[in-house]
């Protein structure tokens, strides 16, 4: 007969504290969601209160170079990205993934619904993967696995189940009902639910079970279950508020925060009431707001100097861009800038994203001086987005009653040691809103 036994284990984990976790969401956060959430704590909190109103400054200092349609650029820019899959391919352009994971990465996010799931089996994309490229199955699960963590979490999902265990597995694996959640989710997926399913019916079976704790359902509850449509309600209403702001002064370029972010000063009067306070109880209270106020302002202060940080970083690399436009930028990934700074490549990421710098050349998301890279003869490597660049000048300079070709263009590229499939061609040339050559054609 087998005995039970009882053993200890000593193991390190790795835990994120609620303040970490607060400062991490401040950091990822824009300007604008940034300032809804500090008025939510200063309700919360006494000791804050702000310094002066809220300002978007769009001039700070001056310039010699005046951009004629910022608005019209920043348009333009985010015009491609009016739903999910242009969303996903944009960040594409920040991995450091080879061609053939590339390939896969493009069929997968083809595949993919406004709600996030994906519309195809695997083995379909595999059978797509190879006609191109020959690729194993361990390529697609690995390409697949990583396209699923981008924002927004739990995209390319296989099903509803799918896309709440990934979310979960990424925003809350600390919790102290990660476990409880995950067995909940196990659950529903004997069950036949899908992305349509009404997601608070799906909990009724588990209300009064002792089994599932309810404060794993809440956990469920606050995961998406159509994380796509973030996207899309995102765009619906689009307002851009830079972050930095680029100009030239005697010939030297200038990078600065902008303040758009609201200054946060302790309230004097609650500091008095600490310091006078003799009940144990009240004491401890305001102690315990007055350290998470100071928490918050320097967290704030740290997000401020973040993004300032990366992006004279990324200007250290793209300078290029502001003295010659697109045609200057440079492949640039995410790992070279974290790896520059000694911080990690997912703290460059959250500093990136969805926040702007204003430059005499338009208003751009900083992740857009992110981009792969194709080959040259002489070894030099060129980065797509000076690709695209140049099919559309190309494009523009053409006769318009014999317009060039995909092949023709490939074949100028080749001609100048750039190597650039067609298809590569035809991608860029679609993503610029560009027809192809034989709807181009002028008729005499």
């Amino acid at each position: 007969m087998n005995k039970l036994k009882q053993s200890t284990k000593q193991s390190l984990k790795k835990i994120l504290s609620p303040q970490t976790r607060q400062a991490i969401n401040i950091l990822q956060m824009n300007s604008i969601d940034l300032h809804k959430e500090i008025d939510d704590i200063i309700l919360e909190n006494p000791f804050l209160e702000k310094e002066e109103e809220y300002q978007i400054d769009y001039n700070i200092g001056t310039s010699n170079l005046q951009s004629s349609s910022d608005i019209e650029d920043v348009l333009n820019y985010h015009h491609d990205s009016d739903n999910l899959r242009s969303h996903l391919i944009k960040q594409l352009e920040t991995l450091s993934f080879s061609e053939s994971e590339k390939t896969i990465a493009i069929i997968i996010i083809d595949c993919v619904n406004d709600n996030g799931y994906l519309t195809e089996d695997l083995k379909e994309v595999f059978i797509q993967a190879n006609r191109l490229t020959e690729v194993v199955f361990q390529d697609i699960f690995y390409v697949l696995h990583t396209l699923q963590r981008l924002d927004p979490v739990g995209t390319c999902a296989i099903d509803l189940c799918d896309s709440l265990s990934i979310q979960l597995d990424t925003i809350h694996k600390e919790s102290d009902y990660y476990k409880s959640a995950k067995d909940i989710i196990s659950e529903l997926s004997k069950m036949e639910v899908n992305e349509n399913s009404k997601f608070n019916d799906l909990f009724l079976k588990f209300k009064g079970d002792k089994l599932y704790q309810t404060q794993a359902i809440d956990l469920i509850r606050q995961l998406n279950p159509k994380p796509g449509l973030k996207i899309s309600k995102k765009l619906d209403f689009y307002q851009i508020h830079p972050d930095v702001i680029i100009f030239k002064r005697k010939d030297k370029w200038i990078i600065e925060s902008t303040k758009n972010t609201p200054k946060l000063i302790l309230n004097k009067e609650y500091i008095s009431l600490m310091q006078d306070s003799k009940i144990k109880t009240d004491k401890e209270y305001l102690e315990k707001n007055h350290n998470l106020a100071n928490f918050i302002i320097n967290s704030i202060k740290n997000r401020n100097s973040t993004i300032l940080n990366v992006c004279k970083e990324i200007f250290k690399k793209q300078s290029n861009f502001l003295d010659h436009g697109e045609i200057g930028l440079i492949p640039l990934t995410l790992k070279e800038i974290a790896e520059q700074l000694n911080i990690h490549e997912s703290t460059v990421s959250r500093a990136t994203n969805e926040k702007y710098v204003q430059t005499p050349r338009g208003t751009f998301e900083l992740k857009y001086f992110f981009s792969s890279e194709l080959a040259t003869d002489t070894g030099k490597m060129i980065s797509s987005k000076v690709i695209m660049k140049m099919i559309d000048e190309l494009i523009k300079k053409e006769n318009k009653k014999k317009p060039s070709s995909d092949n023709e263009i490939t074949k100028y590229f080749n001609d100048k040691g750039i190597s650039v499939a067609r298809r590569t061609v035809t991608k860029y040339r679609e993503r610029l809103k560009i027809e192809s050559s034989t709807n181009r054609k002028i008729k005499d």
